[in-house]
């Protein structure tokens, strides 16, 4: 079943996001464009906020070795980074996952802009990760919008040949939860629709949240394209 993810970036939010509900959270220090690590003493006040009763996954690009391995030692469920197209995204991977795939569970993201790199999915598995995002900006017109609802669906199937969990996000509003669940994702990763005024720097929503929710509740019940 398609989980509901919410960026948060303080201790704060992460209470805020629990409290309405939330159970999976990433954690970066921006979460208006491309997501930014958090320091580990910021992350683990996140960890502890959340305890056994959400999973956390940290943003972790642009870090050096002794950076990443301070973050995977906090206890995070798993570390999200952004990988490049091409042979650049496939020496990423390869580097990444010698040095931290058996301490802790890695994610690789790829942006929208170029349409996803299918050839890199199987090189992620092949290098340890456990998962991959198809992600956008929050403060951009959305993930939907950047790329065909036939890419992703073909992200996603490619993902599940390679054993990889798939997380999508960016700029999603409510009205992409029927749209992007029929796809089968691990989650759905949500900021600014659960916003103030809908804007990813404002604080979180209660009641939005509980609006997205809704709406996850709502379409789980209908049956898959396949299954109609």
């Amino acid at each position: 079943m398609t989980a509901l993810q919410v960026t948060v970036a303080t201790a704060d939010e992460a209470q805020a996001a629990i409290a309405a509900g939330v159970t999976i959270l990433f954690a970066s220090g921006e979460v208006a464009e491309a997501a930014s690590p958090l320091s580990a003493p910021e992350l683990r006040a996140i960890l502890a906020v959340a305890g056994d009763k959400a999973e956390v996954t940290a943003a972790a690009g642009g870090l050096e070795a002794e950076a990443l391995a301070d973050l995977a030692s906090t206890g995070v469920t798993a570390l999200v980074l952004p990988v490049p197209m091409g042979d650049a995204g496939a020496a990423l991977l390869s580097h990444i996952g010698r040095s931290l795939a058996a301490s802790v569970k890695l994610i690789a993201a790829f942006p929208p802009e170029a349409g996803p790199d299918f050839d890199l999915l199987p090189v992620a598995a092949i290098a340890g990760f456990s998962g991959v995002w198809l992600t956008a900006p929050e403060a951009s017109d959305g993930l939907t919008k950047a790329i065909k609802l036939a890419d992703i669906a073909r992200f996603i199937a490619a993902a599940r040949r390679s054993k990889l969990t798939v997380g999508l996000s960016g700029g999603l509003r409510v009205v992409d939860v029927g749209t992007l669940l029929p796809l089968r994702p691990d989650h759905l990763g949500f900021r600014a629709a659960v916003s103030e005024d809908e804007d990813p720097e404002q604080p979180l929503d209660p009641a939005r949240i509980r609006a997205v929710a809704a709406a996850f509740a709502i379409h789980s019940v209908r049956p898959a394209p396949d299954e109609a």
